[in-house]
C-alpha cells in the first residue's frame, strides 16, 4: 500500500447503473423535463493518492465521465438538438445548469435529443490511513472517516462500493482502480 498511486479507471456494475438512473429520475420529476432519462454513464477517475509509511494519505481524485441523458421532444418544445446543446452550454457558462458538475455538453437526434454531459467532480483530502483485512480505512483531517474493502493485485490497487443484497449476497458496486508508481 505503501507509495504513490494514479487512479486510471472507475466501473460501475449494473447495479449501480440502476440505483442512479432511479436517483436521475426522481431528480427528473422535480425538473423542467419530467420525462427525461439517465440512458448511459461512462464512469471516469484521474489524480492521485499518496500512502505514507508515517500512516498519513493525500488524495488529489477528480471522478468524472460521461452521463447519456434522453431529452423527449415534448420536452424541447420544437428546438432542434443543436439549439439545445447551445443553450445548455449557455447555462452551464452563466452558472445555472442545474447540475453543477457537468463541464460540457453535446446534444444529437432528430426529435428527442440524447445530450452527453462531461462531468468532472474533485475531491481531495489528507489525513491519516488504516488497514484491517480487507478494509481500508480512511480518516480525513476534517474528521471524516471513510471505509472501503480493497485489494492490491500486482501494481493495482482496487477500492470498492459494495452493497448487502436482500438475498444476502454481498455485490461490488463499484471499482475504483489505481496503479503503483
Amino acid at each position: 500500500m505503501i507509495g504513490n498511486w494514479t487512479f486510471v479507471q472507475e466501473c460501475e456494475s449494473p447495479a449501480s447503473f440502476a440505483a442512479a438512473a432511479a436517483s436521475f429520475a426522481a431528480m427528473a420529476e422535480q425538473s423542467w423535463c419530467v420525462g427525461q432519462s439517465l440512458v448511459a454513464i461512462g464512469p471516469a477517475a484521474s489524480g492521485s493518492l499518496l500512502f505514507s509509511a508515517e500512516g498519513t494519505y493525500s488524495l488529489a481524485l477528480v471522478f468524472g465521465g460521461t452521463l447519456d441523458i434522453n431529452y423527449p421532444a415534448s420536452c424541447l418544445a420544437g428546438v432542434s438538438c443543436d439549439d439545445a446543446t447551445a443553450g445548455f452550454q449557455s447555462q452551464i457558462a452563466d452558472g445555472t445548469f442545474p447540475m453543477p458538475n457537468v463541464t460540457s455538453i453535446a446534444c444529437s437526434g432528430s426529435s428527442n435529443c440524447v445530450c452527453r454531459a462531461v462531468v468532472n467532480v474533485p475531491r481531495s483530502d489528507t489525513g491519516t490511513f488504516s488497514v484491517s483485512g480487507t478494509i481500508l480505512t480512511l480518516t480525513a483531517a476534517g474528521g471524516g472517516v471513510t471505509s472501503k474493502s480493497y485489494c492490491v493485485a500486482d501494481k493495482a490497487l482496487h477500492i470498492l462500493d459494495t452493497a448487502m443484497r436482500t438475498s444476502g449476497q454481498t455485490d461490488i458496486d463499484s471499482d475504483l482502480v489505481a496503479m503503483k508508481q
